[in-house]
This record gives structure tokens, C-alpha cells and sequence, in this order.
């Protein structure tokens, strides 16, 4: 059953696409910033949580663990970057004074990854990759918008959820600032995009990457500005962009869209606020509840075992079921990721909503990013250096992974089972949702994770630009 047409001569023209929005939310706890999961978040209807706002500023961070500071710190392979930052204004009142947390001071501190020689480095061939079945148009907004900072929370009068859809259909912006993010969040309300398709279009949300910057898929971004309040705990990072636009996530907040939620798991290492661990009937209703449509579920472990499923692509920095050991490896999760449309939903595409407001429809789309040291299981972030950190989208049920690249619209090359030109399988034994591994005879051996090659920020800037 191997895929004996398997397109090649498709799509090589599908070379430009849109840039992709991000969105963002915070939890509801207003009075704890905690980068630690433990076994009773798993049965919370949240994931994130939120530090009271003290007096703060930014920080570029390094690589290393996040120590109480109050600089901006980047983390990065080796480049100094300065961050320009704007955010967006909302029609309640707005402030002009800075935050408590805008007084910034950026310095930079270096990664573990040096970058290559840029002057010898190629991109990439035009090739054919797995996700090219997927016809994708998008449509984007919200950058450069002026910073609101509520000084009293702006959403109380929000207590249905036919609030909750005059919020988002009435001029809606992301938040642009910790304080904003917070409120929001207390009211279950989204604080990223909400749209990344075009406005004819009769879904929101289009949930596999874009193409715009494929000749490009080798390279990698590992560094990031981060802004902590005074006690080094998280409040926002900006995402990166070789375009020069400025677009932030905070930390404890809920975002919906690729690019917010893949620059989420990347900052953070924890699921957005919007995402119940648990996926269970009770658990859907829960965050339905709470965040309506824009609810998810399922932040859990992911065992990459590939000794038990093999047909999954090893992935890195863990021992893949191999038993290797602990003290130097890195646990993964996965969560689901609501998608409008796929070009696999159990083997058949799919215009199914993941979540219509009412009930949940978990389908195939996947993030799996590394979340937790196996030596202590420490949770997040913090105990993760950035060179370390991996997140990968998976829209057809861990039959392939893309790498997200740590910048928007940043994508890896495709690789797993169905990039290797076999077709698509439901699991090890055959099911309703399809074929299994053992129904394949002599299929292709899967592809290997690419590794990708480290660049700044401002060395991708000039290979691109050249």
C-alpha cells in the first residue's frame, strides 16, 4: 500500500502564501505566575496560570534556566538583536502611560548553538512536501496596533456566551499588553487572533502552515525576547519575524491560531490557558464552558515510543522508547489543535469544525513539544534551554511532523511515514479510521527528522532579503 503516484509534479508553484496571524490568552489566576505543571493541573479546566502584575521589565533571555531578574534577556545563538515592540488599542479606555512592566533594558546572552557560515549557506530546492494536498489561503491583521493598558478590568459586563460573540464580532483586536491579557482570560475570552482566513471565507481558522518561506525550511531561530515581571517570572515573549513586525504572546493566555499557539509552546513549554489537560466528555464541556468555541483539550504526555509504534518518526532530544538515558533527556506532550479543515481526518478529508461551540470533534491535528525534563520532570520553560525546546505540528495523526522553526510562518520540512510514500495509517492494526501498520507489506522506511541549521534572526533577514 505504498502511495505509487505521490504527486511530485504537484504543487511546485505553491511558493507564496499569506503571513499567519498569532493570538494569545491568560488564565484565570490572576495571583500566580507558576512555570511549573503538577498532577493536579492535569484535572484543572486551564493550563496556564497568571502572576500578579508587579513593577517590571524586559528581559532577552539566554539558554540557561530563568533566574529572578528584571533585564531584558534574548535568548540566542550568538546574535544581538534589538526588539522594537508595538501592540495593538482597543475601543475601551485607553491608557498612554506605559505599563508596569514596559521600563526595558534588552542585553543579550548566547546559546549553546553557534551559527554557520551564512555566506555558503543554499536554500533549499523546490521539492514536493506531504502537507501540499492541502489547498490554503489566508488573510492577515493586527500588527503595529497601538498598546492598551486597561487600568481596571474592561470586560465585566461579559457573562454569556452571547457576550462572548459580540466580543469577538465587534471590531476585535489581540490584547497588546500583560494587563489586557489578564482580563481577558479571567472571562474566558481570547487575547490572540481569531481569523486567519480570508473574510469570504465560511471557516476562521486554517490550521496548517503556509509555504510563504519553504526554500527556507533549513533554518532555525533560537533566540527570543522575553519580558519578566520583577520576581523573573513570565509575562509575554514577541514573536519572531523576518518581516520586521512586531506581534507578542503572554504568558497564561489563550491563543487558536498555528502561529500563536506554535510560538506559545515554544516560549513557555506549557499549553495555552484555553486548553483542558484532560479529553474527556466532562473536560469538553468544561472548557467549552469556559471558553466556548475556542476551547481545546488534551495536554498529555507523548511517549514517542517508535519501538511500539512503528510507524512514528523518531523525534529529538528523547529516547524514543529506546531506554536510553533519563539524566539527558526530554519529555514530550501533545495537545490537540482545533482545525476547520484537513486534508486527513481519519483518513478522509475533513470540513468538520473541531469545536462548534457546542461539542468537540478531536480529529487528527496534533502539537507535540517538548515540555519536561525526564530526570525531575520539571515542568516548563525554565529548565528548558531554547536550543533544546522543539515543537511539531502533526495534521495527520503522527503519520508526519513539521517542525515549527521559532519564527512566524517558520516551517521545517515534512518527515514520517506518508512524506516517505506510504499511505495514510490509523495506527498499528487496522480500524474504522483506516489501515494499519501491519495491513502495509515492505512500505518505505519512514523519514528522518532534518536537522535544521541555527541562524539569528537578523542572518535569516539577510539570506532571505539577498
Amino acid at each position: 500500500m505504498k502511495r505509487k503516484s505521490i504527486k511530485k509534479i504537484l504543487l511546485l508553484g505553491v511558493f507564496s502564501s499569506l503571513l499567519i496571524l498569532s493570538g494569545c490568552n491568560i488564565d484565570s489566576s490572576l495571583s500566580s505566575l507558576s512555570s511549573e505543571s503538577t498532577e493536579e493541573q492535569k484535572e484543572s479546566s486551564t493550563t496556564s496560570s497568571v502572576a500578579t502584575n508587579e513593577s517590571s521589565e524586559i528581559v532577552t533571555e539566554s539558554s540557561e534556566p530563568i533566574e529572578e531578574s528584571t533585564e531584558t534577556i534574548t535568548e540566542s545563538s550568538g546574535t544581538t538583536e534589538e526588539s522594537t515592540e508595538s501592540t495593538p488599542a482597543d475601543t475601551e479606555e485607553t491608557s498612554t502611560e506605559p505599563s508596569s512592566s514596559a521600563e526595558e533594558q534588552t542585553s543579550v546572552e548566547e546559546g549553546s548553538s553557534s551559527e554557520s557560515n551564512e555566506s555558503s549557506e543554499e536554500e533549499i530546492e523546490p521539492t514536493y512536501f506531504i502537507d501540499d494536498e492541502f489547498d490554503r489561503e489566508y488573510a492577515y491583521r493586527d500588527y503595529d496596533l497601538e498598546t492598551y493598558v486597561p487600568l481596571t478590568d474592561p470586560y465585566t459586563h461579559i457573562q454569556t456566551k452571547y457576550d462572548r460573540a459580540d466580543f469577538y464580532n465587534y471590531d476585535y483586536h489581540r490584547a497588546t499588553s500583560y494587563e489586557d491579557a489578564v482580563f481577558r482570560t479571567k472571562h474566558g475570552l481570547i487575547s490572540g487572533d481569531i481569523k486567519d482566513t480570508p473574510e469570504n471565507y465560511s471557516y476562521d481558522i486554517n490550521h496548517l502552515p503556509d509555504r510563504n518561506y519553504r526554500n527556507y525550511a533549513s533554518y532555525r531561530v533560537n533566540e527570543g525576547v522575553y519580558e519578566y515581571d520583577q520576581a523573573g517570572e513570565f509575562l509575554s515573549y514577541t514573536i519572531n519575524n523576518v518581516a520586521g513586525k512586531t506581534k507578542k504572546i503572554y504568558y497564561g493566555a489563550g491563543y487558536v491560531t498555528l502561529e500563536d499557539v506554535a510560538a506559545y509552546l515554544f516560549a513557555f513549554a506549557e499549553a495555552p490557558a484555553n486548553v483542558h489537560n484532560a479529553k474527556n466528555k466532562s473536560a469538553q464541556t468544561a472548557i467549552i464552558n469556559t471558553w466556548g468555541e475556542y476551547g481545546r483539550v488534551n495536554n498529555s504526555y507523548y511517549s514517542s515510543d517508535t519501538t511500539h509504534y512503528l510507524y512514528e518518526a523518531e523525534l529529538p532530544e528523547t529516547d524514543n522508547g529506546l531506554g536510553k538515558d533519563k539524566n539527558t533527556h526530554l519529555d514530550y506532550f501533545e495537545m490537540d489543535f482545533g482545525f476547520t479543515q484537513t486534508p486527513w481526518g481519519y483518513g478522509e478529508e475533513s470540513y468538520e469544525p473541531y469545536n462548534n461551540g457546542n461539542s468537540i470533534v478531536r480529529g487528527t491535528v496534533r502539537f507535540v513539544y517538548t515540555a519536561r525534563r525526564q530526570l525531575d520532570e520539571k515542568l516548563g520553560a525554565k529548565y528548558i534551554p531554547i536550543e533544546r525546546r522543539h515543537v511539531f505540528l502533526t495534521f495527520n495523526h503522527y503519520n508526519d511532523f513539521i517542525e515549527y522553526l521559532n519564527y512566524e510562518n517558520g516551517w521545517g520540512v515534512p518527515f514520517g511515514w506518508m512524506s516517505a510514500g506510504n499511505d495514510y495509517v490509523a495506527g498499528m492494526s487496522r480500524s474504522k479510521y483506516g489501515p494499519g501498520y501491519y495491513d502495509f507489506i515492505d512500505p518505505y522506511p519512514q523519514t528522518s527528522y532534518p536537522v535544521p541549521t541555527i541562524k539569528s534572526l537578523t542572518g535569516l533577514q539577510t539570506i532571505i532579503n539577498r
